[in-house]
């Protein structure tokens, strides 16, 4: 074939139709579940149709949303509805602000029992005993729990946690006071990652019934735990046991807010997006009653020309 006749031909145009289903569900998969049922859903009935399918919403992404959109949707009936489309294969699911025991009840009563990973971050005061004793008898599956910033959980959901999550590998947490410390010492033995950055309530006492409670440990985050004091034999143990250690000394690198008042931080975001999203609207309200005057103004003018 001529190399001029290729050249003179015109480019196929690529079709997002055309690509296999199981490409596009590929494709879908790797957007957050708020794009997926914001956007990503209408774009034709093919998709439509692929996000219906259960194994898109085997793993549930409602962390990073924004301010905006934490204020002007509802999220936790989004998350209800993506919960209700996993036709209980839910196997990962990450919830930041708006979790809540109900949420945790509606999860279990969902048929969700192959549950692996859960993070309930910075829920605050929504996330408490009961809901958590209850999700543990429900989810036996559960691997990986991330707790963070809800201080309201105690000793008593993390007992019933250890109990109920027997595979349980992974879990973060940072509030409770010495018992929740010995709760996690004597009820996770299987954990193999455990982060409890500035747990002001951990000491060595309490570092020392981890080491022992919890033999398979491999990471173990102590930034910021001030009461901790790694010297001799404390230190030694951690060196021997632990492969990846983070002292209470080491940087918070990951952690941007670390240190301050989460839940002052959000409320402050929250009431400056507010505060200009009503100016922005009474900004549009005022151009627009400027242009009905100025209309009603020229029909008056109109009206005395003819009068005239």
């Amino acid at each position: 074939m001529d190399s001029r006749s290729i050249i003179a031909e015109p480019a196929k145009k690529l079709n997002w139709l055309d690509l296999p289903h199981d490409v596009t569900l590929m494709i879908i998969g790797k957007l957050t579940t708020f794009h997926i049922l914001t956007s990503a859903q209408f774009v034709c009935r093919k998709w439509w149709r692929i996000c219906m399918d259960p194994l898109i919403w085997r793993t549930i992404n409602m962390c990073d949303i924004g301010i905006p959109n934490s204020v002007d949707y509802k999220l936790e009936k989004m998350c209800r509805h993506a919960i209700d489309r996993s036709c209980g294969q839910l196997v990962d699911i990450s919830i930041e602000y708006f979790g809540t025991d109900d949420l945790l009840k509606y999860i279990i009563d969902s048929g969700c029992h192959k549950l692996r990973r859960l993070r309930l971050v910075q829920c605050f005061y929504e996330i408490l005993d009961k809901g958590l004793c209850e999700m543990a008898e429900k989810l036996p599956l559960l691997e990986e729990l991330d707790i963070t910033l809800c201080p309201r959980v105690s000793s008593i959901a993390l007992e019933a946690i250890g109990r109920g999550c027997p595979l349980l590998k992974s879990f973060k947490y940072n509030h409770g006071g010495k018992k929740a410390t010995f709760a996690i010492a004597q009820n996770m033995s299987n954990l193999r990652h455990l982060q409890l950055v500035e747990n002001r309530y951990l000491d060595n006492s309490g570092l020392s019934a981890i080491l022992d409670g919890c033999p398979h440990l491999e990471s173990l985050d102590l930034r910021r735990c001030c009461n901790v004091k790694l010297e001799g034999i404390l230190r030694t143990r951690c060196d021997e046991k632990v492969k990846d250690m983070k002292d209470p000394d080491a940087p918070l690198d990951d952690f941007e807010f670390w240190g301050l008042c989460f839940e002052s931080i959000y409320d402050d975001a929250v009431y400056d997006y507010l505060r200009e999203k009503r100016w922005v609207q009474e900004r549009e309200a005022r151009r627009i009653n400027s242009g009905s005057s100025r209309e009603k103004k020229n029909k008056a003018k109109s009206k005395s020309k003819k009068k005239r």
